[in-house]
């Protein structure tokens, strides 16, 4: 899997070719699923944005890229 940094952003390309992604609300990170099977990966934004971030696919539906968002 790669990683991707540009700033306040964070993306992971997803391993699988057929994908869906899902917040784990149990802690901080986000499940890349593989569709085809129960395999899975478990992604996080960097642990210094403690818990000031958000995510999506990212426009090109490759991966999850994870954003940092203004301290309150």
């Amino acid at each position: 899997m790669t990683n991707i940094t540009e700033g306040d952003r964070w993306m992971h390309l997803s391993p699988f070719r057929e994908w869906y992604a899902t917040q784990d609300a149990s802690s901080r990170g986000v499940w890349i699923c593989d569709k085809a099977s129960d395999r899975k990966v478990k992604v996080e934004p960097p642990a210094a944005w403690g818990r000031h971030w958000s995510w999506n696919v990212t426009e090109d539906g490759k991966g999850v890229c994870f954003k940092r968002t203004d301290l309150p």
